[in-house]
């Protein structure tokens, strides 16, 4: 159905709907615009005529697909880190930096994310790899990364207050980095997965140690190996008392026990 325009003390038109709809668009018409159509009984403006509804443009199905596809792929690498109320934007944009930072075989294990009551840039952020503990701070333009190897952690510390909790990591040395405002719940998954593994770092630490003892101490064997006449082998040791001295120094360092110093003891001076 044809429309007449009418504007600037003159009359226009006919004009069909598509033709008036993209003078809409254009500006050629506003919608305030006086128009007339067959079934009219004076002029109406234009909008009561012809919607000026805007619509959205029709996207192509591949690009329609490929824009899904991006969607699915930004959900499935943050979907698993935001399963205690994180902030879905900081976590994204946290993953994107982070992971042009990770080593071959290390991967986020979890995202904590500041809430305070008033932010002036945006939160700062705990993340833990499988490897590192990264305290991630905001700034301007981007964002800073202060990062350590989990076996130069030597304590991490949760402080629980009112409405959160502050995370603080001891490094090995002494130095101690922390950052407040984490919800309570983040701050205990945060918590509970440093403990684990500190416990592995602990015990690795103290094989290295015990290790590192046993070398010092000349490496001495405690149970000496039995031959074929069930009598035990003689000890590899070029003098007695050499060995003894190298017992003690086990016994002092916590390797053996009194028991079995003494035992070993009287073993070799029984055959001197």
């Amino acid at each position: 159905m044809s429309i007449l325009i009418y504007k600037n003390e003159q009359q226009e038109g006919p004009y069909d709907h598509d033709t008036i709809r993209q003078g809409l668009t254009t500006g050629r018409f506003t919608p305030d615009d006086f128009a007339f159509q067959d079934g009219c009984t004076d002029w109406v403006p234009l909008h009561t005529l012809v919607s000026t509804e805007k619509r959205l443009p029709v996207l192509p199905q591949t690009v329609s697909k490929k824009i899904e596809k991006k969607i699915e792929q930004i959900d499935s690498a943050i979907s698993g880190l935001l399963g205690d109320d994180q902030d879905p934007g900081v976590v994204e944009k946290v993953i994107k930096k982070a992971k042009e930072l990770l080593t071959r075989g290390e991967q986020i294990e979890y995202i904590g994310v500041q809430k305070k009551p008033i932010i002036t840039i945006a939160p700062d952020a705990v993340l833990l790899t499988n490897k590192r503990f990264m305290i991630v701070r905001a700034k301007m333009m981007g964002m800073t990364f202060e990062d350590h190897v989990w076996r130069e952690v030597a304590n991490v510390h949760m402080s629980e207050q009112m409405l959160a909790a502050t995370i603080s990591c001891t490094i090995v040395g002494g130095k101690t980095i922390e950052i407040d405002s984490i919800p309570k719940k983040q701050a205990r998954r945060i918590y509970a997965y440093a403990q684990e593994v500190e416990e592995r770092m602990h015990e690795d630490r103290r094989s290295r140690d015990m290790e590192e003892k046993r070398a010092a101490a000349g490496g001495v064997v405690i149970q000496s190996p039995v031959g074929y006449s069930g009598q035990a082998a003689a000890p590899v040791a070029d003098d007695p008392m050499t060995v003894l001295g190298k017992l003690k120094k086990m016994l002092d360092a916590g390797l053996i026990d009194a028991s079995e110093y003494d035992a070993k003891k009287a073993d070799i001076l029984s055959r001197m």
